[in-house]
């Protein structure tokens, strides 16, 4: 079986932990089949960890497996088609594509709402030893996922009613979900607590009702976590008004960072807003014109 774990945009400004957004056109494949062993073994293109235990493919995969009580093994072959540390979710999208690529080779005996569970504690290797959903939901059901910061497996999948047309940018360097957490405020003040939870009601309002103009000032106003993860990214306050400067409707870092991405008005406007940002971001930097994707994990040729 061969399957493909789309990558995701996390956090959404205010969304902390709690929103995310698949991203059509860039993921991770993993080829899977059983062995004669009883192992799961990984091969990847990528500098990752190979020991199933350590990977979050491979945990997974063994997630899955278990629940179905089959004893046979795994080999699983994964192409990182996303950068390592690069905001969007690549750890999550190899979680998904492991534990979809099991369900597969097993006849497909589970939903993908029952394989939730296995996705999450999968992607807690990678989140500092916690549960979070902001990518994983997403890379598994496609569009946008509200979670539980507190219980993960309490989500929403919330339907796009229209088209949302994204740039996103890479720059070249790389930021650790677990490091990033370390710089985060210990506590936060009142006022800015409330000015949060308000943005991210409107926003998601905005989100419901397909009005993008309008997710996007809500989205640019986080107080509390973009503004101490922005000081990992160089480039931000300069990718930012360059998306703003090319007329995108809004800017913001994608969970820990360094990626970015901003809404853009329409498919015409899309490649000049990310054209914009891949140059405020310096050398080295990545830029694709997308939209958001849908369908989530799933099979592919």
């Amino acid at each position: 079986m061969r399957v493909y774990g789309p990558a995701s945009l996390s956090n959404l400004g205010p969304g902390f932990d709690t929103l995310g957004l698949c991203l059509k056109g860039i993921g991770d494949i993993i080829e899977a089949r059983f062995t004669s062993g009883p192992e799961i073994t990984i091969t990847s293109s990528a500098p990752i960890p190979l020991v199933a235990s350590d990977n979050t493919a491979g945990r997974a995969a063994h997630l899955v497996m278990t629940k179905a009580a089959d004893k046979r093994g795994l080999h699983l072959s994964i192409k990182k088609g996303i950068p390592l540390g690069s905001g969007i979710g690549g750890s999550a999208a190899s979680a998904s594509a492991g534990a979809w690529a099991a369900n597969l080779l097993l006849g497909k005996p589970f939903s993908k709402e029952e394989l939730a569970h296995a996705v999450l504690e999968a992607e807690r290797l990678a989140s500092g030893g916690t549960l979070h959903g902001d990518n994983a939901l997403p890379s598994l059901f496609g569009g946008l996922v509200l979670t539980s910061p507190a219980k993960p497996l309490d989500y929403r999948c919330i339907r796009l009613t229209t088209p949302l047309h994204l740039a996103v940018v890479m720059p070249k360097r790389s930021i650790l979900t677990a490091d990033a957490r370390t710089i985060l405020p210990s506590a936060v003040p009142r006022i800015e607590a409330v000015h949060n939870a308000s943005d991210l009601a409107f926003m998601l309002h905005a989100f419901m009702t397909g009005d993008w103009e309008a997710v996007s000032p809500y989205m640019m106003r986080d107080r509390v976590v973009e503004p101490a993860r922005a000081s990992l990214v160089p480039c931000y306050q300069a990718v930012r008004e360059a998306a703003m400067d090319a007329g995108a409707y809004g800017a913001a870092l994608t969970g820990s960072g360094p990626a970015m991405f901003a809404i853009a008005r329409d498919s015409f406007s899309v490649s000049k807003v990310c054209d914009a940002m891949v140059r405020a971001a310096g050398e080295g930097a990545r830029g694709m014109a997308t939209e958001a994707d849908i369908h989530g994990v799933r099979q592919c040729s």
